[in-house]
């Protein structure tokens, strides 16, 4: 079946470099307070029918490939001892845990509907870790997505506008627009960069993700032509994540860049060494130059004293003590799963705009208001676990995927969306496949 394993194939890469352009269909909407309440909303994206039809593809590949294969018990414990098929089922009980907290979820809906994303990201990572695909192509098809987002940020940066397209996903976006994310100085309201996504914050963490990618081709690249893509795509990128202005993705990238280079150091690597920190140089002199032409936005959202970014640090706040009466409330068994911002509405304060119920920025309080004690100590094991056998990660190739997935950890502690949103969903289990897949290597 070499036809359809090569279509499979080509439209997972697809998958991934359309994964950005959030084209959607809202068939069921929602409103609290007469407001829109987004965390409610029942939606269909573009990119998840193209998921459908690879996983229906793969159906099809995997029975009459007849590559499903009976194994006794005392096989299956023995595979446990391989440390990615270990946390490969222990991902899975975390599934059927958060199918099952909806018994309990204040809207059984909502629950469900969420838990259907987490089964379909999790069907995606069984993808990646049964069929054999390029890593290094599907690094390309990251930063060639991540190149077209970034060309389309620093224009948005430039024009301080986003149109809107329905067919694009595409909000109208101003700086004089109310609940546009924007810096405020004492004179100037300045928009920052979307992208296509809904958010500076998401644009950010996909585009250190790429970077971190875009490291790691530049440790292939070996022709002329292969480092004159590594180099246009790190001057293409790179001014795109300054212009979101997000502290947490600078800082992921930061921190996931001093993780290379400490774990260089461990392993001795000395080849690609010089082109590590070069990269790191042309980085950091990207960063300082349009800082230097910008600083007024950047004391700004680094001191956060001005009105806007004083009232997001108090919504933070607020947001933290919201997670932590619900945790308080509810330790056990949580509030199920998609259930927090309706428990928000219903156990705290029921007289705000829809837009105003956000889940607590951090994934993990957020897993632990949703999903109980029992949830956020699986998923604390799966973490532990994973990070423990990096030192077993021998090579460049090996921890690329640990690398990507080290950078969604970190934002998570600062943001929630690879928990409560589809983009985000997709792209921690996406990282999620690839950590296991090169751990089941580096294991056998």
């Amino acid at each position: 079946m070499p036809r359809l394993t090569k279509t499979i194939e080509y439209l997972f890469y697809l998958f991934v470099f359309l994964l950005p352009w959030q084209t959607r269909l809202i068939w069921q909407e929602a409103d609290l307070n007469g407001a829109v309440w987004e965390y409610g909303r029942f939606s269909l994206y573009g990119t998840e029918l193209l998921l459908w039809l690879i996983l229906f593809l793969y159906g099809i590949w995997l029975i009459f490939g007849r590559r499903l294969k009976k194994i006794s018990a005392a096989e299956f414990f023995s595979r446990l001892k391989n440390p990615a098929h270990l946390v490969y089922w222990l991902l899975a009980a975390f599934l059927f845990l958060a199918g099952f907290s909806i018994l309990w979820a204040l809207d059984w809906q909502l629950a469900y509907l969420r838990w259907l994303t987490l089964i379909e990201a999790g069907a995606l990572m069984s993808l990646i870790l049964v069929f054999n695909f390029s890593l290094k192509k599907i690094a390309l098809a990251w930063v060639a997505a991540a190149s077209v987002q970034s060309v389309f940020a620093v224009s948005q940066f430039f024009f301080q506008y986003t149109f809107a397209n329905k067919w694009l996903g595409l909000a109208e976006h101003l700086p004089a627009a109310f609940g546009s994310i924007v810096l405020e100085t004492q004179s100037e309201r300045w928009l920052r960069s979307y992208g296509s996504l809904p958010h500076p914050n998401i644009l950010a963490g996909f585009l250190v993700i790429s970077l971190l990618f875009l490291f790691w081709l530049a440790y292939l690249a070996k022709t002329r032509g292969q480092r004159i893509f590594v180099l246009t795509g790190l001057l293409t990128i790179a001014p795109a994540l300054f212009f979101t202005f997000s502290r947490s993705a600078w800082l992921a990238l930061a921190a996931g860049l001093l993780f290379l280079y400490f774990w260089l150091e461990k392993i001795k690597e000395r080849h690609f060494k010089p082109v590590f920190l070069k990269m790191v140089f042309l980085t950091a002199l990207i960063f300082i130059i349009l800082a230097a032409l910008l600083w007024p936005l950047v004391l700004t959202r680094l001191r956060g004293q001005e009105r806007l970014e004083d009232a997001s640090i108090s919504q933070r706040l607020a947001y933290t003590e919201q997670a932590l009466t619900l945790i308080k409330s509810d330790w056990l068994l949580g509030q199920g799963l998609g259930n927090y911002t309706l428990a928000v509405y219903q156990k705290i304060n029921s007289a705000w705009p829809g837009y105003d119920y956000q889940p607590v920025h951090n994934l993990y309080l957020l897993v632990l208001a949703e999903l109980g004690i029992f949830g956020a100590a699986l998923l604390g094991l799966i973490l532990f676990l994973l990070l423990n056998f990096l030192n077993r990660v021998s090579s460049l190739e090996k921890i690329v995927g640990f690398l990507c997935l080290f950078a969604v950890l970190f934002i998570s502690l600062f943001d929630h969306y690879f928990w409560t949103l589809y983009f985000g969903v997709m792209v921690f289990w996406l990282v999620l496949g690839l950590s296991l897949k090169q751990l089941r290597g580096e294991a056998e």
